[in-house]
């Protein structure tokens, strides 16, 4: 079978692929002595220099930039006045520039043999971005081949100086060293996220290393030094108008798949997480007598979280504050059953706890704010078990345990129970709405018990004890509407089940035959009673 086109123009692209090169790479290396090169890189921004007096020829671009930056009488005065690197070398050989004293390097600047790279100077950093092109020495090449593999060497220390000068970058704007700077992971954080959050991992290991107890300060400095991500998705939290909120979340992770995993932080910045875990075991919350277990930890940062209910929560949290801030408490709602929407909840049901002061324990799944505060800054905690816990991997358990995280045991059952009592049932609210939330939570019990497939005067009587309670607890709250509603949603109800259940040729009592008699007169002639459930509620 003849090959198809496509298959020849692939044939074609393979086999000029792997054609070797003719053309020996141009030499990377520029127009200037290797001594040259070597001279400027020992200088340091105090490092004096002299110009000779109108050096450049007169009436061009180079001689209006020459003679702005020939006034400096330092490398650091020349570089401000506009001198680029190479000028520097440019006017050095050409004599034009000249070094007169101060201090110098005993070997030229070269990033990938720098032990130190935290107290350098912008000057260093300008001067060693270009300072790998004499890394590498002309050699003569005696083949295509060979002068090939040259330049294909040289790219690649190109390269490895290159992001040896990235990291010394960081390493000099964060105070951190180039062997202390975790690996970063691209798509999680940015090279500055992952500089400043090293410098944090060293500042939480200094501290550690002094074994004692660890207060408030200790963990301010840490928050104060790591970088909190932006967080798009906690869209519950966010204020009004908002988009994001930094806010991340340390140790145990829901993600895709209902898979439960350790985050980054604990394989890339374990101090600072073994820090925030040993300040939750000793600051204890006042009264209690054992660790407070958790799998998880929320740091949040800058900003007021609204009014919401937390949903991946198991069991209590405990929530503290830091920072140089006023105002800024937290908002508790103890008894949300989570019967009334959140938006609905008034503050005179709340509590207002001052979680910079003392750590508070509440249910994460009851709804809560943060109130406005006044300051330079504000950082919370939030210590909890994320749901599902259980499920978590024997490895993904082991890693998180060796940190310090204490996961719950089913000895911690009684004590977490008895930390948040269950919520007092909420006053009855009046109004239409009121009327078709209990009908709406009324219909749910009736799914709920013709899903276990009671019988139909079974399932009748039900339904009118049910409807009599609500109706009477509707009318000592005052609300006489919302019994109206209910009663006369649970006589729809039944007529359509006593319905759907003699259709079947169910035998029920006196009542569920007069029920179907009722639906049968209100039916057209000929018709055929359907066997689908009303929906008594639509038009409500």
């Amino acid at each position: 079978q003849a090959p198809s086109f496509l298959h020849l123009v692939a044939r074609l692209i393979a086999r000029r692929r792997a054609r070797p090169r003719l053309v020996a790479p141009l030499s990377p290396m520029p127009p200037y002595k290797e001594e040259s090169y070597s001279e400027v890189l020992r200088w340091l921004e105090e490092t004096e220099i002299e110009y000779v007096s109108h050096g450049k020829k007169a009436g061009t671009k180079s001689y209006d930039r020459y003679e702005k930056y020939a006034k400096a009488r330092t490398v650091a005065e020349a570089l401000e006045l506009g001198s680029k690197p190479l000028d520097l070398v440019h006017d050095f050989e050409k004599k034009l520039l000249k070094r007169i004293g101060g201090p110098v390097r005993d070997q030229p600047l070269d990033l990938t043999a720098l032990e130190d790279t935290t107290k350098l100077t912008k000057t260093d950093l300008i001067l060693a971005k270009w300072g790998y092109n004499i890394s590498k020495k002309e050699q003569p090449a005696e083949t295509q081949e060979a002068a090939a593999g040259d330049g294909d060497d040289f790219e690649k220390r190109k390269r490895e100086a290159a992001q040896a000068w990235r990291k010394a970058r960081l390493s000099a704007r964060y105070g951190v060293k180039v062997e202390d700077m975790a690996t970063r992971v691209s798509w999680a954080e940015t090279p500055s996220m992952a500089a400043s959050r090293s410098r944090a991992n060293v500042e939480a290991t200094r501290i550690l290393d002094e074994n004692r107890k660890i207060v408030d300060d200790d963990v301010l400095r840490v928050l104060r030094l790591w970088a909190i991500k932006k967080n798009f998705d906690r869209k519950n939290v966010m204020p009004e108008g908002a988009t994001w909120v930094h806010s991340e979340t340390v140790g145990l992770l829901h993600c895709s798949g209902a898979r439960l995993i350790a985050t980054l932080h604990t394989r890339s910045y374990p101090k600072v997480v073994e820090l925030l875990v040993r300040w939750m075991k000793d600051n204890r919350p006042e009264g209690h007598s054992q660790d407070f277990p958790f799998t998880s930890i929320i740091i949040n940062s800058g900003y007021c979280a609204r009014k919401h209910r937390d949903s991946v929560n198991a069991g209590p949290s405990v929530v503290k504050a830091f920072g140089n801030f006023e105002g800024g408490a937290l908002r508790y709602w103890a008894n949300d059953d989570k019967s009334t929407p959140v938006d609905a909840l008034t503050d005179e049901d709340s509590t207002v706890l001052d979680v910079r002061r003392t750590a508070a324990v509440i249910d994460g799944n009851r709804a809560h704010a943060v109130e406005p505060y006044t300051g330079e800054e504000r950082f919370s905690l939030v210590f909890f078990c994320s749901h599902g816990f259980a499920r978590a991997a024997p490895e993904v358990q082991e890693s998180l345990e060796q940190l310090g995280f204490p996961f719950p045991k089913e000895e911690d059952e009684a004590y977490l129970r008895g930390l948040v009592p269950a919520p007092r049932r909420q006053p009855a609210a009046k109004g239409p709405r009121a009327a078709r939330r209990g009908s709406m939570g009324l219909l749910r019990q009736l799914r709920a018990s013709n899903k276990h497939g009671r019988k139909a005067g079974g399932l009748l009587a039900t339904m009118l004890a049910v409807a009599s309670r609500r109706a009477a607890g509707a009318a000592d709250a005052g609300g006489a509407v919302a019994s109206a509603s209910i009663a006369t949603g649970v006589a729809d109800v039944a007529v359509g089940a006593t319905v759907a259940t003699d259709a079947a040729g169910a035998t029920g009592t006196a009542g569920v035959a007069e029920a179907a008699g009722v639906a049968d007169a209100a039916a057209p002639q000929g018709a055929t009673p359907s066997r689908k459930r009303p929906r008594p509620y639509e038009n409500d």
